[in-house]
């Protein structure tokens, strides 16, 4: 019987900001695909709905028409809630297929997903919230059990960084044949190639002269109706979203979101969507929010010179990271002027405006800061607004209302976590 998965979010999603402010945490991205869609490999069958926090729902059912949020549709077979912070599936996938009972999924004292065998479900109507299945789960102890997996949850957006390489390549051999000859690409004379089986092209790209593929690494691959620069070098594993410019420099070992526009010393980095790193700077191991501006010559600093472990601060709480390379966590709508040198392991909050040409020394920088290390004001939300539609508007995209609305609450530090299930 057809297997329906529910992702859904626990307390830890502040864990991941900046990245999850505007966005559930089963949206990021360690490689090519989303943490929800990397589940197809274990259940090709299943169908996917999303638990989601109650101030971000609007912005989650924007993703697409067909997408159920807050509503689970329940089929004629199973229901698995899975924790959208999943790293390693484990043996996990096995022992769904073997559970007999309702079955509550652990590691370490955290809740790694629950199994809803059909059979228990006959009082529940085909559309319900998630909230409902959490009040029957008590009410089936005598047929519910508890096991121990071995799979694995992230804990912060460090650790989706370090698996990047990894889950690049692992990306690649799950959807590899979806890839076919793509259709009306242009490769220029002069460009060249390095394991070029590996190299993979969408539709009507374009490859100047001097551009450098390698795919001596790991796979390359450079999404539809992208355009790669003369003396440009990417070197895989890379992902190169469709709509994508990359202007001369190196990108190496990364993954950029749709519609970005990449030049410089990219090295280890995931971008969400529409970044704009046009000039030469330096960023390197570190997870970018959409709608982010590096000016000239931003750099960020991802190794400290006495070589020791990243300390990194999420919510005013200092944590050592464990890593030697740890570079910058970027919300959404960031803005850097020219000459804008970031800290090591530096997190900075949504609608930020940095400034000064000058060394940003903070361990974490809250959203709407205007300014620089010691100068903040507070960015004038409708100021913020207004200049992130007008990116918006450049790119023909539109900045919805519901997305201005959870802005001004996070403005307003109106965080709510309503809507986490917390299994």
């Amino acid at each position: 019987m057809p297997l329906t998965i529910c992702f859904y979010e626990d307390a830890q999603f502040s864990q991941f900001y900046p990245l999850t402010y505007l966005r559930p945490v089963y949206f990021l991205r360690p490689g090519i695909l989303p943490l929800y869609q990397r589940c197809e490999k274990h259940f090709p069958d299943a169908t996917v709905c999303f638990a989601s926090r109650n101030q971000i729902s609007s912005l989650v059912s924007q993703q697409g028409k067909d997408i159920s949020v807050n509503i689970v549709k329940k089929g004629t077979g199973d229901v698995l809630f899975l924790n959208g912070r999943i790293r390693d599936y484990g043996d996990l996938p096995k022992s769904v297929q073997g559970c007999r009972l309702n079955t509550v999924f652990k590691n370490g004292g955290e809740t790694l997903g629950v199994l809803f065998k059909a059979d228990s479900l006959k009082t529940v109507s085909a559309l319900s919230t998630p909230e409902i299945y959490k009040e029957i789960l008590p009410k089936h102890k005598s047929v519910s059990a508890e096991y121990d997996t071995n799979a694995k949850l992230y804990n912060y957006l460090w650790e989706i960084v370090e698996d990047m390489a990894a889950a690049l390549n692992e990306d690649f051999k799950q959807i590899e044949s979806t890839f076919g000859s793509p259709l009306n690409p242009k490769i220029h004379d002069g460009s060249h190639f390095i394991n070029e089986n590996d190299v993979y092209l969408g539709n009507d790209i374009e490859i100047f002269p001097t551009a450098v593929i390698d795919a001596s690494d790991g796979p390359v691959y450079i999404g539809a109706n992208s355009k790669v620069h003369p003396q440009a070098v990417i070197i895989g594993p890379c992902f190169i979203g469709a709509n994508s410019i990359v202007l001369s420099g190196k990108i190496s070992a990364s993954s950029i979101g749709p519609t970005s526009r990449v030049g410089g010393e990219v090295e280890a980095c995931i971008f969400q969507s529409y970044v704009n790193k046009y000039h030469a700077g330096f960023i390197g191991h570190s997870y970018v929010g959409s709608w982010v501006n590096f000016g000239a010559l931003t750099t960020n600093s991802d190794l400290k010179n006495n070589y020791s472990n990243v300390r990194v601060k999420v919510n005013g709480i200092e944590t050592d990271s464990g890593l030697m390379k740890i570079g910058s966590y970027i919300g959404d709508h960031c803005r850097f002027g020219i000459g804008t040198l970031l800290n090591t392991g530096i997190n900075i909050g949504v609608s930020c405006n940095l400034f000064g040409g000058t060394f940003i020394s903070d361990k974490e920088v809250t959203s709407f800061s205007w300014g620089s290390t010691g100068k903040y004001e507070k960015y004038d939300v409708d100021k913020a607004i207004e200049t992130a539609r007008t990116v918006a508007d450049r790119r023909n995209c539109h900045l919805s209302a519901k997305e201005e609305m959870v802005l001004r609450a996070i403005f307003n530090e109106e965080i709510s976590d309503d809507g986490c299930l917390g299994f």
